[in-house]
């Protein structure tokens, strides 16, 4: 057999062999987490095409998505605007569907592409008495991270400006950045809708890199946010008790801070 004939026979079986080293590399190594996404819209048209553009780049990087559309997002941008953009595959649940818990249970994150004045002022006030508000909150107890795009409920938003929808008294602005105050002391990520992708991708790289040191050795982790009522401080009082200790990070509402008014019960944060 000729030398030549050797060499190419030989270079033959080295690159099959380097090809078949690749695939099995490729086959062992570990797959990148398919992450959930849980994207709540309220009913506001600032940002909507924004916040629809970021959802579709993260399908685009695998992100399984659950939409939940209010009452009023179901008029304002409605089911079938959402599969055009999503695809006829995405989850679409709306308050006529059965309660999406399973859904936020597992869910890497959760988004607001459009927040409204209304809901920002539920929130701030711990009112859930809308899907999104009981979501949201649900998802802060839970201790998930929540975005959500703050250009609709900002008063001083440039899209507002440009509607000339930025005219409202001071005492007025004050309140709704007083809002966003709380609504961001709570916990959610606020952000210019622009940067929405940018703000979820880092969220989700963040959320995986906690996954995987989760097996490591390390300290407990925080306790669970709870919601502290008016009933509670109610009960310590007709007990006879007059302080009501809450661990750093729970969410008191304002009526029980009324009640423990009214009941002489003094509320006092735990040290961390």
């Amino acid at each position: 057999m000729d030398e030549e004939l050797i060499r190419r026979v030989m270079e033959e079986v080295m690159r099959r062999i380097r090809q078949a080293s690749d695939e099995t590399t490729a086959d062992s190594a570990p797959a990148t987490p398919r992450s959930s996404v849980m994207a709540i819209f309220t009913g506001g048209t600032i940002g909507r095409e924004e916040g629809l553009a970021a959802l579709k780049e993260l399908q685009e990087d695998a992100c399984h998505l659950t939409v939940v559309l209010s009452r009023a997002a179901e008029t304002i941008i409605g089911a079938e605007r959402v599969r055009q953009h999503l695809g006829e595959d995405v989850t679409i649940v709306t308050p006529d569907s059965p309660y999406p818990g399973k859904a936020l249970r597992q869910a890497d994150l959760v988004i607001v592409p459009v927040l409204t004045q209304n809901t920002m002022a539920k929130l701030a006030h711990t009112l859930s008495d809308t899907l999104p508000t009981t979501l949201i909150m649900q998802a802060l107890m839970l201790g998930k991270p929540v975005i959500a795009a703050e250009n609709a409920a900002d008063p001083r938003d440039s899209w507002r400006a440009g509607l000339e929808m930025d005219k409202a008294p001071i005492v007025l602005v004050r309140a709704f950045q007083e809002n966003l105050r709380k609504v961001r002391d709570f916990g959610v990520n606020l952000t210019d809708v622009r940067n929405l992708g940018r703000e979820a991708r880092r969220a989700l790289e963040r959320s995986h890199a906690g996954g995987r040191e989760a097996a490591a050795p390390q300290a407990a982790a925080p306790a669970k946010k709870n919601l502290v009522d008016a009933e509670k401080i109610k009960a310590v009082a007709l007990s006879g008790g007059r302080v009501y200790t809450v661990a750093p990070g729970d969410l008191i509402t304002p009526l029980a801070r009324d009640t423990a008014r009214d009941y002489g019960v003094e509320i006092i944060r735990a040290n961390t």
